[in-house]
């Protein structure tokens, strides 16, 4: 017999040919489950004890009990191997059906065994599309339960009995599993002489059309069966068959046989289409021949085909009708998809391309095929659209906070708006949390940060503690998001209370989960099982969530949530409503962490806040910048000479005009000062490589920022590239936006009078200043929260120079909260309090915002859980800022009253974009 190399079988998979995998018993035996002659053994043990009323489980029982008896049973051949003698040992010891299934059930599900290395590389594989469909003659479900334990692939089509044949493919977009010989749950397992000797015909008419197109790799497979070999094999052999190949892995040491009678005829017949592979074992050709060595080549996954969809398909990978791929964030696809390809070892092109990403949603289940086009599925809609909840009202969150008012102002802010609770003497605020599941997972983690202050802990030796751990606080937030039922029209509720939180989210128990259970208590079951117990309801959204590092796939999740509570000496109680509709999960926070009266343990102040950066991300950038020639030497004189013509907001440099706007669309349809043969473009990335070409590129983005500004209704100091609200008819302006828990007001413009009257001197505006930066290949718009003191409430500015330190002073009298909710309250306005990713807009009137580039800013600023020591005394500190405050006062109103000399209006009268100002 002709032999080759597994790395043959490498180029099957890389080079997309989709061979058909056929598994024997001796692919499983690392799993546990014992391959033909081991198996008859334990027949004749567990037969030997039926017969003589014996346990089976007597560890007393020898060898020497039930060997003689067994031999000198008159079916015995003492001239066959015990695998050979497998079909006639089944059928007189366990001739009976339900002692058959009985003896099967144990002897597939071993306990404390877990599928090898081997079938958790064959998982990965599967994933990847390198194979479709695998054959088995083996009845235990190791490949099933691997694919549970690591959710790879996302679904896993069984085939067992005659029933299900309707979900089988010749072209199938899920993987698919196709027990030869039955299922012994259901009865219909082949074991008998007489039963395996032929496969059922309808399941051969279906294999016939994969047998003859794809290649055949046979792994762990004696070949001795006349069922497989006659039907599948034999009956299709002659010079021209299999044209594909059979390659038929054997062991190093077994090259030279022996071979079954069945596999030396089929090599006879097909001759060189049938090759030797020798492997070192089943778990080493799928992990290290196969999976690892085609990870460390770059292969990439095969893309699917479409074929038709069946039933029994998660919620989450199903297709959804009437929506379009078009609603996907790009920029988000683009960022999550390249974190999922790095956590699991995945090939992605240097620089992402879009063919990529088609390939990336495919395989990760994001999209599905609905005729000749693509539909999203459901987890795609909710992890990458930019609003799900408009579609899919369920698919939000319902925050509450429930407490005395100084508690929810301490931990929420000064500008929450309260309402009753139920409770006397309580109140409660609510939030509604949307967007995409990224979005709502980020929020909340937000939100319940502020409720895990930190504070000191007295002992023999004082330490600092949290009133909960915030890792146990993700798990529990996640699990919620991950594995809740999106099929059902109810949110996630969390309500926090002083002393607790509760997160309450839609499903029960899944079947997957609740089988491994079996009948112990749940909350016991979870947190006394050394083994992780997994299941996933959506295990597209588990996969994403994954690959961004948002949750652990060992299911252990609520094991480590009970033991990160406990540790921080809280307690956690969690598990399905008695009618498995929704799932509660509750963390108590440490008793020391609200007993004011004993004073166990004094709180320090907000010692622990999720602080938020000051830096918007830019998640989608120019690609191309357009120029053109000109003889101006600044942007002043270009602008004057360009009176009359259009031109967009630009930058000159070097003789040459610089602008974000498209050029040569503007010249096709408008007069401009360009000769349209002499404008050109170069990528942004490149124009930012050249010498000054930052310089210029932080101006034009600018000038896109400015244009946003003013579309906001702001007013702007062009020069300090700073904005502020002006006032409106009245002497003092206030905005609502959503707060971190619902609609808050905020006072933006506010009146200052005379110490002694009631006179205004001058309008304090709250307002920021703003510049873009970047940060290696990532920019931002980074904002800082200032003042701004005008004498009429718009454009007329008090004595600029002095006021922008008082300005800088006033601002650092402002504590981190009040920081926060200013940068929040700036990015509300900014994005018009976007769910998602909002675009940098035009005013209505703008002539060019047609021709503008697509800007793309995430409305979620980066945090991060920060320490602080507080001032040791924090009524002196009060008191300090207060006093300061006065001073601070006093001195604008006496500034105020002065005559300014250096009042200048920076607006340019020429144009927007006649500036030499940066």
């Amino acid at each position: 017999m002709r032999t080759t190399t597994t790395g043959r079988l490498r180029s099957l998979l890389i080079d997309g040919y989709e061979p058909v995998l056929l598994l024997g018993a001796g692919a499983s035996i690392k799993s546990g489950i014992p391959a033909a002659a081991l198996t008859v053994e334990k027949a004749a043990r567990w037969a030997w004890c039926k017969e003589h009323c014996r346990h089976h489980e007597d560890n007393s029982i020898r060898r020497s009990d039930y060997w003689p008896w067994l031999t000198a049973q008159s079916w015995y051949k003492s001239d066959l191997s015990d695998a050979d003698l497998y079909p006639d040992a089944i059928d007189h010891l366990l001739g009976v059906k339900s002692d058959r299934r009985e003896f099967f059930e144990q002897l597939i599900n071993p306990l404390g065994v877990h599928p090898s290395r081997g079938y958790v590389a064959l998982t990965q594989i599967l994933h990847q599309g390198w194979i479709s469909t695998i054959l088995t003659t083996n009845f235990d479900h190791c490949l099933e339960r691997a694919a549970i334990q690591h959710n790879r692939p996302h679904r896993l089509v069984s085939i067992s009995t005659p029933a299900d044949y309707i979900m089988f493919s010749s072209a199938p977009q899920d993987p698919q599993l196709i027990f030869l010989h039955g299922s012994v749950k259901h009865y219909s397992d082949k074991n008998l002489t007489d039963e395996v000797q032929s496969l059922d015909a309808k399941i051969v008419d279906r294999l016939e059309p994969l047998l003859r197109d794809h290649p055949i790799i046979v792994v762990g497979y004696r070949g001795a069966e006349a069922s497989v070999m006659k039907d599948l094999f034999l009956a299709h052999a002659n010079s021209e068959g299999f044209l594909h190949g059979v390659y038929w892995c054997v062991l190093e040491g077994e090259v030279d046989g022996p071979f079954s009678p069945f596999v030396i005829e089929l090599a006879n017949q097909i001759r060189s289409n049938f090759q030797l592979v020798p492997i070192k074992g089943f778990d080493d050709l799928f992990e290290k021949d196969l999976l690892n060595s085609m990870i460390a080549a770059g292969a990439r996954p095969t893309r699917r085909r479409s074929g038709h969809n069946v039933g029994g398909m998660p919620a989450d990978m199903r297709p959804l009708i009437g929506f379009d791929v078009s609603g996907f964030e790009v920029p988000l696809l683009h960022a999550r998809l390249s974190q999922y390809a790095d956590k699991t070892d995945l090939w992605r092109p240097k620089e992402i391309d879009a063919t990529w990403i088609e390939e990336m949603t495919d395989r990760l289940d994001l999209v599905r095929p609905i005729d000749a086009s693509k539909a999203p599925t459901l987890a795609g809609w909710l992890l990458f659209a930019q609003n799900p909840s408009a579609d899919f009202k369920q698919a939000r969150v319902e925050f509450r906070a429930i407490g005395p008012s100084h508690w929810l102002r301490e931990r929420f802010g000064d500008d929450i708006e309260l309402e009753p609770a139920e409770r006397e003497d309580d109140y409660s605020v609510r939030r509604t949390i949307g967007g995409n599941l990224w979005n709502q997972l980020d929020v909340l983690i937000d939100l319940l940060a502020l409720v895990n202050f930190q504070f000191r802990l007295k002992a023999e030796v004082s330490r600092t503690v949290s009133a909960y751990n915030a890792i146990a606080i993700k798990e529990m937030i996640v699990n919620a998001i991950v594995h809740r039922d999106y099929d059902r029209d109810e949110p996630v509720y969390v309500e926090v209370q002083p002393k607790s939180i509760t997160v309450k989210s839609p499903g029960g128990v899944i079947d997957e989960i609740a089988a491994q259970v079996g009948n112990q208590p749940f909350q016991e079951a979870i947190a006394g099982r050394t083994n992780p117990i997994k299941g996933y309801r959506n295990p597209a959204i588990s996969d994403l969530f994954y690959g961004g590092g948002q949750m652990d796939r060992r299911g252990s999740g609520l094991p480590d949530m009970v033991l990160l509570t406990l540790n921080n000496n809280g307690s956690v109680a969690f598990g399905p409503s008695p009618d498995n509709r929704n799932f509660t999960v509750t963390i108590e926070a440490r008793p020391e962490a609200v007993d004011e009266i004993t004073n166990t343990a004094l709180p320090l102040t907000e010692e622990t806040v999720r602080y938020s950066s000051n830096l918007i991300p830019i998640a989608l950038m120019p690609e191309k910048v357009w120029h053109a020639a000109t003889t101006a030497k600044s942007n002043a004189s270009f602008y004057r000479n360009a009176q009359g013509l259009a031109a967009p907001p630009g930058h000159v440099s070097d003789g040459r005009f610089y602008s974000l706007y498209n050029l040569e669309e503007i010249a096709d349809v408008l007069i401009t000062p360009f000769e349209p043969g002499d404008i050109e473009t170069l990528g942004f990335s490149e124009l930012i490589s050249f010498p000054g070409g930052e310089a210029i590129a932080l101006k034009l983005l600018h000038e896109l920022i400015f244009e946003h500004l003013k579309s906001k209704g702001l007013q702007i100091e062009f020069n300090r590239r700073r904005a502020y609200f002006g006032r409106g008819d009245e002497p003092e302006l206030k905005v609502s936006y959503q707060g971190r828990l619902r609609k808050a007001t905020r006072t933006v413009v506010k009146a200052r009078t005379k110490r002694d009257s009631d006179d205004i001197v001058y309008y304090e505006h709250k307002a920021f200043s703003f510049s873009v930066m970047r940060f290696g290949e990532d920019w931002a718009l980074v904002i800082t929260p200032g003042y701004a003191f005008t004498r009429d409430g718009l454009r007329s500015p008090i004595g600029q120079e002095r006021t922008n330190i008082l300005s800088t002073r006033r601002a650092a009298l402002d504590f981190n909260p009040s920081v926060l909710q200013d940068v929040s309250f700036w990015l509300a306005v900014l994005s018009s309090e976007a769910e998602g990713l909002f675009a940098l807009e035009h005013r209505p009137d703008n002539d060019f915002a047609h021709f503008a580039p697509t800007v793309l800013l995430s409305p979620r600023t980066p945090t991060i859980s920060f320490n602080i020591s507080a001032f040791n005394e924090l009524s002196q500190r009060n008191q300090e800022i207060d006093e300061d405050l006065v001073k601070l006062d006093a001195e604008l109103e006496q500034l105020a009253l002065e005559p300014d000399d250096d009042e200048v209006d920076d607006e340019p009268p020429e144009h927007d974009g006649a500036r030499d100002d940066d």
